[in-house]
């Protein structure tokens, strides 16, 4: 028998990733923890679009846990995102909800309407709910359980020098949600002389095709880098003076926490989610956030973070590190020690 049972949807790299992180900090926080991997199975087919994509999801995850309950005989159970948790009715033990962003959230329109009420009914139900966001805790339906903080965490990295090469990194994985011809068009508005913008997170030849489908290109100055290992990506990170954000939506946002982290001025355009690391931009230097997303607006917030005084980049990145206390793995595994863990459990953990 486990204190938990950690049900992982675990359909991206990064939920993956994000959940070997929580199951190390619940056990870290004193309980026992066994994780189940959600497999989708021959209704992977039925995947086309959301919110079907959903369901068959939600589907899997609620076959997972089942099966997984049997085995572990947990105390309570843990869903990792709201979507593991649509279907899992009344688990018979107290649960828990970790995640980005709630579907009323990031799943608009009238055809994700019974999702909404699956997942108001969920979060309703839940003894506590964990999360990563102040953000996500805003945008939760009236009525939801309590909720505890507990964001994927950023390790403290080595403390950020001051002096910075005059270059901006984007991340643009996923190329229309991270806005790469948004970025693209900026850049070549901006004056910036002598300034170069490496593009990292894509293949070199995705990036081309797309650009070239909108009828847009690589600006001068800018360079694609491709897939970098994750050192060589926090080096840049480390070196780099802006991390440029264009992204339509951000859930979380690890990458411009971690730029915010290792020292570089987060520059973005105004876009939609719960997206923290651009709360934190606002607070700390309005001047470096576009008000909308054109071109022209991030242009200027680009001139401007490249045109800040060292003193005043200095004083940004000690304010950034504190803003990034509550984010930190000692932190949330604080929270889930005192908070999480009693509620879920009925007493101190083991």
């Amino acid at each position: 028998m486990s204190d938990l049972l950690l049900v992982s949807l675990g359909t991206t790299r990064g939920l993956r990733l994000a959940d070997a992180h929580l199951v190390d900090m619940l056990r870290e926080a004193g309980s026992s923890v066994d994780a189940v991997a959600t497999r989708i199975g021959f209704t992977n087919a039925l995947r086309r679009a959301y919110p079907v994509n959903d369901v068959v999801e939600a589907i899997a995850a609620r076959r997972a846990f089942v099966a997984a309950s049997r085995r572990s005989r947990p105390r309570a159970v843990v869903f990792s995102t709201t979507t593991a948790a649509l279907l899992a009715g009344d688990p018979g033990m107290p649960f828990a909800v970790w995640f980005d962003s709630p579907a009323r959230l990031n799943r608009p329109g009238f055809a994700s309407r019974p999702l909404h009420a699956l997942e108001r009914r969920q979060l309703a139900r839940a003894r506590v709910l964990m999360p990563h966001s102040p953000g996500a805790i805003g945008a939760l339906p009236v009525g939801s359980a309590p909720t505890v903080l507990v964001p994927p965490p950023i390790p403290v990295a080595p403390p950020p020098g001051d002096t910075r090469e005059p270059f901006a990194i984007g991340y643009t994985p996923d190329p229309k949600a991270k806005g790469l011809a948004l970025l693209c068009a900026a850049w070549e508005r901006a004056e910036l002389p002598g300034a170069r913008l490496v593009i990292a997170g894509i293949p070199r030849e995705r990036a081309v095709e797309f650009l070239a489908r909108r009828g847009a290109r690589l600006p001068p100055g800018a360079e694609l880098a491709g897939m970098l290992p994750q050192p060589s990506f926090r080096d840049l990170l480390s070196r780099a003076r802006v991390f440029a954000s264009a992204a339509e939506w951000e859930d979380f946002g690890i990458a411009p926490l971690e730029a915010l982290d290792r020292g570089a001025v987060l520059v973005g355009a105004s876009g939609g989610g719960p997206f923290p690391g651009l709360g934190i931009a606002r607070a700390l230097a309005p001047e470096f956030v576009a008000a909308d997303r054109e071109p022209d607006s991030l242009a200027r917030a680009l001139e401007a973070a490249f045109a800040a005084s060292d003193d005043r980049l200095a004083e940004y990145r000690v304010a950034a590190r504190v803003a990034l206390e509550p984010y930190r793995p000692e932190a949330s595994v604080k929270r889930l020690r005192e908070e999480v863990l009693p509620a879920l459990l009925g007493a101190p953990p083991r």
